[in-house]
């Protein structure tokens, strides 16, 4: 029995030495939709309408696409979560996060300028709730803020430090038929090097496991 123990404990570190176990995020690219609920004067000459009252017009309509880490989504129960959206290997910043509303249209996606803080993917018990982004913007001399907490949406012209007024206000879609048209993304996978050549603690623990085998054939020899 004690020959098999150490006959698989050794094999047990050849593996870990020669094949490392890598954790291996499950990315996610899905769709979402919304509308427009309240538009003023101001909203109007950006290309805004209420969904309501234009369905099926650009004007009304509000769409977009997130890419995300599946493993990241919390447990039911934990209430609402913003996990912060990160660049990923063979995706552009379009594809990591992009929205656009109206019939202008403006849009707005994952590393823009005069973001305050990342943009984040929100759930809420495990469930999509929408987004977390405010943003800064220029049209036609005039600066306006676009900011988003969790399925609401709305865009204010900023008159000054301390003065702002409503251009629009909207929605996404949330819960269980917020993200559609889900798939999978697979990152490409990284080139190794021709030369490519072990760590040195790898050359160590396989050493150990090679000079493990030959003492453990000795003693069966012996016996």
């Amino acid at each position: 029995m004690n020959k098999l123990v150490s006959v698989t404990a050794v094999f047990g570190i050849l593996l870990i030495a020669i094949s490392p176990a890598r954790a291996i995020p499950i990315y996610t690219i899905a769709d979402f939709s919304g509308g427009v609920s309240t538009v003023t004067g101001l909203g109007n000459s950006l290309g805004f309408q209420q969904t309501s009252t234009c369905s099926g017009c650009a004007a009304g309509s509000v769409g977009g696409h997130v890419l995300f880490d599946k493993n990241l989504i919390p447990a039911s129960g934990t209430g609402i979560v913003n996990i912060a959206l990160a660049s990923i290997t063979g995706a552009s910043n379009y594809d990591i996060f992009n929205i656009v509303l109206g019939s202008k249209p403006l849009g707005f996606e994952f590393g823009d300028m005069n973001v305050t803080g990342s943009p984040s993917i929100q759930f809420k018990d495990g469930v999509f709730n929408g987004f977390s982004l405010v943003e800064d913007f220029v049209v036609n001399g005039k600066t306006y803020e676009f900011s988003m907490q969790g399925s609401a949406w709305t865009i204010n012209w900023l008159k000054s430090i301390s003065s702002s007024s409503l251009v629009a206000l909207g929605y996404v879609t949330i819960g269980d038929a917020g993200l559609i048209n889900q798939a999978s993304f697979f990152p490409p996978l990284p080139e190794l090097p021709a030369t490519a050549v072990p760590e040195p603690a790898t050359f160590a623990l396989f050493g150990i496991g090679l000079l493990g085998i030959v003492m453990t054939r000795r003693r069966i020899a012996r016996r």
